[in-house]
C-alpha cells in the first residue's frame, strides 16, 4: 500500500462542515496537481470533520500547496487547527523543514516526539511542550491549544516554514501562466478549466504521427482564433515545451495546446453521455453557471466522487455561451485580474514587442455586460498626415493709456489748474467739481445753510462760481500774504 500523508482538520463549533468544504474547493480551483492528488473524507463529527491523504511521493509543489491552504484557512478560520502525520516521521514535511533549518526544540529529543506535538492554528505553528501537557494533562491536544494559545505559538518553526512557503509560491506552486493563440471554439475551455486543459495535454502526449498531422490540417482550417490567458502545471509545460521536430510553428505552446484541445474534442464531444449528476447545492450562490459546475466537479474529485473526461467536457461545453466567448475576444484585460498577470510567453521576439506595445495603447473602457467591460481603441492621430488647424487672428489689446492719463489728471487736479486745451482738456461739458475735495470751512457753511433753510431763516447768497476767464493762479496764492484769522476761525477749531 502506498505511503500517504494525512491532513487532520479540527474545525470549531462556529464553523460548519460545508462552509469548510466550500472554503477549500474555492482555494484549489486554480490548481492542478501534477500528481495523484488530494482526497478528503468526512467523517461527520466536530472531533476530525475532514481527513486529507496525498500519496507521500507527490511533487514537492502539490504538498506545500496544500499546507499554505490549511494555513491560510486556519488564519481566516477561528479556532481551526490541523495535523500532519506520516509514517516515517522523518518524511513529514513540518519536520524535515524544521530539522533542516535547526530550529527544532530541546524537548524535542526524537523527530517522533516533535511530530506528534505540532500543529497549525491561526497561520502559525504551535508546539505543546511538555511543561503545558504536564500543566493540562487531563485535555485532549486539541483543548490544550485552544485553551493557551500564547503559551504553544513557535515563532522560529513558523519563519523557518514561511520562507520555504514564500519560495513556493513566488513560483506559484508551480503553475505557469501563459498567453496561447486557440481556436475560439475552445477557447473559454482552456482559459477557465486548467482540469479540463491538463486532461487534454496528458491525452494528446504520445499521439501517433499520423494522427497528429490530421489534426494539424484541422487547425490550419480553424480561421477563427483568439488570444487568452492559461494557467499549465509544471508537468503538463515541460511536454508542451519540449523539443520537437515540427514545421517551426511561431508558437510552439499553441501549436500543441491547441492540436491537444482539438483531439480532446473530437474524441470526448462524440461519446454518448447520459450520466446525470446529483448536485450538492453548496454553490448556489455562485451567478454564473459555468462556474458553478467547475466548483461542483471540484468537489467530486476531492471527495470522493470524481466524473469523467468525458463528462466534464460535455458539461462544460454545453454551459459556454456567446457573452463568454466575447469575454475571451477582448484585447484588453481588467487589471488586477487573474489573466493580467505576468505570464510565460512562448512567442518570438517579435510578437512579444507586438503584445508590450498593445498593451501601451490608450483605450476607453465601456460598460458591455456582467461579464466585464470592453475596450475601445481610441483614435490615434499620425502627426506626420494631421490635418491643419485654422489660423486664429492675434488678439489685439485696446490702447486705453489716453483714458488712463486724462483720469490722472483729473484726479490730481491738473485740468482745474490749467487751461482747457484740446491735449488736455477732459471735455467743456465735464464737472470737475466730482475730482476736487472742498474745504472743511465750506462744507460746515453749506450745513449750517441747510439747516436753516429748513427752519425758514433766510440765508445770506453765495458767491457766484469762478468762471474760466478768472480762474485761480496758483503762484498768485503762493505769493499772496498769509490771511489775517479772524474770531470764526478760532470758533471752528
Amino acid at each position: 500500500m502506498t505511503e500517504k500523508i494525512l491532513f487532520y482538520v479540527y474545525r470549531d463549533s462556529g464553523t460548519s462542515s460545508e462552509h469548510l468544504i466550500r472554503t477549500i474547493v474555492e482555494e484549489l480551483k486554480n490548481f492542478v496537481f501534477s500528481g495523484k492528488g488530494i482526497s478528503f473524507t468526512s467523517k461527520g463529527y466536530s472531533g476530525i470533520p475532514l481527513l486529507g491523504e496525498l500519496p507521500i511521493d507527490s511533487p514537492e509543489d502539490d504538498i506545500w500547496k496544500v499546507l499554505s491552504v490549511l494555513f491560510r484557512i486556519s488564519a481566516i478560520e477561528e479556532g481551526l487547527i490541523f495535523k500532519v502525520h506520516t509514517e516515517d516521521y522523518d518524511r513529514n514535511p513540518l519536520v524535515a523543514e524544521a530539522r533542516r533549518s535547526d530550529v527544532l526544540p530541546a524537548w524535542a529529543s526524537t523527530t517522533k516526539k516533535f511530530a506528534d506535538n505540532v500543529f497549525g492554528m491561526n497561520g502559525v505553528i504551535h508546539l505543546i511542550s511538555p511543561t503545558v501537557a504536564e500543566k493540562f494533562s487531563k485535555r485532549s491536544q486539541i483543548d490544550m491549544l485552544r485553551a493557551v494559545p500564547n503559551e504553544t505559538r513557535n515563532i522560529l518553526v513558523t519563519e523557518s516554514l514561511s520562507e520555504k512557503l514564500n519560495s513556493a509560491n513566488s513560483r506559484n506552486f508551480g503553475m505557469h501562466n501563459t498567453r496561447i493563440n486557440v481556436p475560439v471554439s475552445v477557447a473559454y475551455i482552456a482559459r477557465e478549466r486548467p482540469d479540463i486543459l491538463s486532461l487534454a495535454i496528458r491525452e494528446f502526449i504520445g499521439m501517433d504521427d499520423r494522427k497528429i498531422k490530421g489534426l494539424e490540417k484541422k487547425l490550419v482550417e480553424e480561421r477563427d482564433r483568439v488570444m487568452i490567458h492559461t494557467i499549465i502545471n509544471d508537468t503538463d509545460w515541460k511536454e508542451v515545451t519540449a523539443v520537437a521536430d515540427i514545421e517551426s510553428p511561431t508558437d510552439i505552446v499553441s501549436h500543441r495546446v491547441s492540436l491537444a484541445l482539438l483531439a480532446f474534442d473530437e474524441k470526448h464531444a462524440s461519446i454518448p453521455n447520459g450520466v446525470d449528476v446529483p448536485v450538492s447545492g453548496l454553490f448556489q450562490k455562485v451567478g454564473d453557471r459555468f462556474e458553478r459546475e467547475h466548483l461542483e466537479s471540484l468537489r467530486g474529485q476531492f471527495f470522493g466522487a470524481p466524473q469523467s473526461a468525458t463528462h466534464l467536457y460535455q458539461t462544460a461545453k454545453a454551459l459556454v455561451t456567446g457573452n463568454h466567448i466575447q469575454e475571451c475576444r477582448k484585447i484588453f484585460v481588467d487589471e488586477g485580474s487573474t489573466s493580467n498577470r505576468e505570464s510565460d510567453f512562448s512567442g518570438n521576439e517579435e510578437d512579444n514587442c507586438n503584445v508590450k506595445y498593445a498593451k501601451k495603447q490608450v483605450f476607453k473602457k465601456k460598460k458591455r455586460s456582467a461579464f466585464g467591460k470592453k475596450r475601445e481603441l481610441a483614435a490615434i492621430i499620425d502627426h506626420t498626415n494631421a490635418p491643419e488647424l485654422p489660423m486664429e487672428p492675434e488678439y489685439v489689446a485696446p490702447d486705453n493709456s489716453a483714458f488712463l492719463k486724462k483720469f490722472e489728471r483729473a484726479v490730481n487736479g491738473d485740468d482745474y489748474y490749467k487751461a482747457s486745451s484740446d491735449e488736455y482738456s477732459l471735455g467743456e461739458e465735464e464737472d470737475l467739481e466730482l475730482f476736487m475735495a472742498k474745504p472743511r470751512k465750506k462744507v460746515l457753511e453749506e450745513m449750517r445753510n441747510k439747516k436753516k433753510e429748513k427752519l425758514g431763516i433766510k440765508t445770506t447768497e453765495r458767491l457766484p462760481p469762478v468762471s474760466d476767464d478768472d480762474e485761480i493762479d496758483v503762484a498768485d496764492m503762493l505769493r499772496a500774504a498769509p490771511p489775517i484769522a479772524n474770531s470764526e476761525d478760532f470758533d471752528d477749531i
